[in-house]
């Protein structure tokens, strides 16, 4: 059975009674996840009950303010149910404030201009190979990297396109891209960054989607099937990240265009950040699998494999 899934509709601002047991089951859902994420990486709940009240306090005081009129802790506490007194001490812990997104790192702006900027780019739409050095009769990495990173030396940017496996390096000193985004495989710090960033953007886009406003619906869709056998699960996977990175080159070329820091004659005013996020789920249906086939076919497996 095929499923076409997108987000539509409005929702009153306070939780009827006949609404709380949708909600409450749709917050476990999404939370299941999230739990399961930071009990492997030992975050305990009191850290997540902490985290989680100041995130109402500040929810409650920067986004339902009357308008015209600073949050008093009074209307905080109506909003969130958190006591006054507590709300004042959680305030007053500026060490433990939560800081806002850092901005993309340096090598992945690096990256990113490599992949979009045609002076990096072969006829066919391939990042060049670059010579390290500035070179009077092709692009180099050296401009590269002053394009897209600014002061940081070519040397400490190209260690760290190397180390995380970006890029490799010919015997004639030529660097070469060998990844379609920035993945930073042993850097958990940059990886939680990417991981809340992302997280961040669905979830404000459902609430969009969601709230009572007259403003257009945001793109959210969901193609899936569920009755899927186990062994195609890893071709659909390899189609689907074919199919997606392709989708995202193509939009981060066009995308791109509409950028300040790409396009120096764009004219506009303000300052926003847009984009598209794509990703592959799966899900197995334990109860689906036949327990004795699988251990007779792990019984055969080893027998092959101890076999002379």
């Amino acid at each position: 059975m095929s499923q076409v899934v997108g987000v539509f509709g409005a929702i009153i601002p306070w939780m009827k009674q006949d609404h709380k047991p949708f909600i409450l089951n749709a917050l476990y859902k999404m939370l299941r996840p999230l739990v399961k994420l930071l009990l492997r990486y030992g975050v305990p709940y009191n850290a997540f009950a902490s985290v989680s009240r100041r995130v109402y306090i500040d929810v409650a005081e920067e986004e339902f303010k009357l308008e015209n009129k600073k949050s008093s802790l009074s209307r905080i506490s109506v909003l969130t149910g958190i006591n006054r007194k507590d709300i004042a001490k959680i305030k007053k812990q500026q060490s433990q404030s939560i800081t806002e997104y850092q901005s993309d790192n340096r090598a992945s702006k690096v990256i990113n201009g490599w992949l979009r900027d045609s002076d990096f780019l072969t006829p066919t739409g391939k990042p060049k190979k670059l010579s390290i050095e500035a070179d009077a009769n092709s692009s180099s990495f050296t401009e590269l990297v002053r394009r897209y990173s600014g002061d940081v030396p070519v040397k400490a940017l190209l260690d760290e396109l190397t180390r995380i496996n970006a890029v490799s390096i010919s015997d004639k000193q030529k660097v070469s891209l060998i990844v379609d985004a920035y993945i930073p495989v042993e850097n958990i710090d940059e990886q939680m960054r990417i991981l809340s960033r992302a997280t961040s953007d669905l979830l404000n886009t459902l609430d969009h989607n969601v709230s009572v406003n007259d403003n257009p619906t945001r793109l959210q869709r969901t193609v899936a099937y569920s009755n899927i056998p186990i062994e195609c699960l890893a071709k659909i996977q390899e189609l689907s990240e074919e199919e997606g990175i392709a989708f995202l080159l193509q939009v981060n070329k066009w995308l791109a265009q509409y950028d300040r820091d790409n396009n120096t004659s764009l004219v506009g005013s303000g300052k926003a950040r847009a984009g598209i996020g794509i990703y592959y789920f799966q899900e197995i249906d334990d109860s689906s699998i036949d327990k004795s086939a699988m251990d007779k076919a792990s019984v055969d497996k080893a027998s092959m494999d101890n076999s002379p």
